[in-house]
């Protein structure tokens, strides 16, 4: 039989917390995604073919939104089951996939949409330019789950693939290339590997501790 210490009641309560908060932010940028979306749908016959890579990426997000909003409310229910260990792990694939499927999806899709939407260049660039410096600093601050997880020369060449591949990825949109196509592919590959990589790390670190 399972006897609930003040410890182990603690610990569920920091976790009921932490799920609570997970779940209103997900549920939240599932929303704003889902209305980004809406707004480029109704348009979508009047916009350039490369804006369906952007909108594919948005879907994406949009779903890992939503699968870590019902994966979060997993873990509320582990948790009222006392069962903090099996919570723990949900929390973990749901942080791993709310950060590289749909914030990371979620920001770089945004220059993407802004190319294929205008033919402003400066408006083009300073998206370009906001979006790399700012998703460029959050991942190699602690608050991300790569500076939890990789050494700071690790950490460098993880976020330059990022850029260079959101950099080509402009370019051969604006140059309407015709292995715009294949470079997202290869991005979303990427992100994909990130993805199963940092939530196994987390899992063994889990394990450890």
């Amino acid at each position: 039989m399972f006897t609930m210490t003040s410890n182990n009641k603690e610990d569920l309560n920091l976790y009921q917390a932490e799920v609570q908060t997970g779940v209103s932010l997900t549920s939240f940028m599932t929303a704003v995604t889902s209305f980004f979306l809406g707004l480029l749908i109704t348009r979508i016959a009047d916009m350039n073919i490369t804006i369906k890579i952007p909108i594919l990426f948005l879907i994406i997000s949009t779903f890992g939104f939503l699968f870590s909003s019902i994966i979060y409310s997993n873990a509320s229910g582990e948790i009222t089951r006392l069962n903090g260990n099996k919570a723990k792990n949900y929390m973990l694939i749901g942080n791993v996939l709310s950060e590289y499927f749909g914030v990371y999806l979620l920001v770089l899709s945004i220059p993407l949409v802004i190319n294929a939407v205008t033919s402003d260049i400066f408006l083009r660039t300073a998206t370009f330019i906001v979006v790399i410096i700012s998703l460029s600093l959050y991942s190699i601050s602690q608050f991300s789950i790569a500076h939890r997880y990789l050494k700071p020369i690790t950490k460098n060449i993880f976020v330059l693939c990022i850029v260079i591949l959101e950099l080509v990825m402009f370019m051969a949109q604006i140059n309407l290339l015709p292995y715009f196509t294949l470079l997202s592919t290869v991005f979303l590959i990427f992100i994909i590997i990130s993805t199963y990589y940092f939530y196994k790390r987390e899992e063994r670190l889990e394990l450890i501790n």
